[in-house]
């Protein structure tokens, strides 16, 4: 009897030894798995750029020319405080001749790092920032106007679209924060004479 009593307290040293340790040992906060890159940039990717239909800018004095037609690019920057856009743009040279894209209001004083028009091949790579001295900008406006002349013949469709490298920055990644880019597809409304193609595109 006195052997099992002995065996018994021994037990119940053991077991209360093994309790004393869970309930000293401390107790750690479940890890949560980080996000993944793509999925990081995907959160903070907010802003959203369109370019609306064209509408007739300016009708010229010469009969057999179409009106000058202009395009905005608009934008929408969500929770984005944007300091620059670089717009990679295409555009349908058998319908669009005269392509030309300068800065709209939203930014403002903005300054011109990249003006590339490639008349040959319709491609656009146009880039404006903020100064320096000024910080992000939120909200939504114009952030450029493009204007062209129609050519080709009425009735018939054309686009402009934007190229996959389209990027909006700002001061709070290094990574783009464009979520959408939309572009724009018009019928054609009047046809005048193909333009003397120089073949130079046009840099800045």
């Amino acid at each position: 009897m006195h052997k099992r009593t002995l065996i018994l307290i021994l037990v119940l040293i053991g077991i209360t030894a093994v309790l004393l340790a869970i309930a000293l040992t401390p107790k750690q906060n479940p890890v949560t798995p980080p996000q993944k890159p793509s999925e990081q940039n995907l959160s903070l990717a907010q802003t959203i750029l369109r370019i609306s239909p064209p509408v007739s800018a300016i009708q010229t004095s010469t009969v057999s020319a179409s009106p000058l037609y202009s395009s905005e690019v608009t934008i929408q920057t969500g929770g984005n405080k944007v300091t620059g856009v670089q717009l990679e743009l295409s555009y349908d040279i058998a319908y669009i001749a005269n392509f030309d894209i300068e800065p709209g209001p939203f930014f403002k004083n903005a300054g011109e790092l990249i003006k590339k028009i490639d008349p040959q091949k319709g491609t656009v790579s146009y880039a404006i920032t903020v100064p320096l001295s000024e910080g992000g900008v939120t909200g939504g406006g114009t952030v450029a106007v493009i204007s062209f002349r129609q050519i080709g013949t009425p009735g018939e469709f054309a686009k402009i679209n934007f190229l996959p490298k389209t990027q909006v920055a700002s001061e709070t990644t290094d990574k783009s924060v464009l979520k959408t880019a939309i572009g724009t597809t018009f019928m054609i409304e009047g046809a005048s004479p193909p333009p003397i193609n120089t073949g130079t595109p046009s840099a800045q």
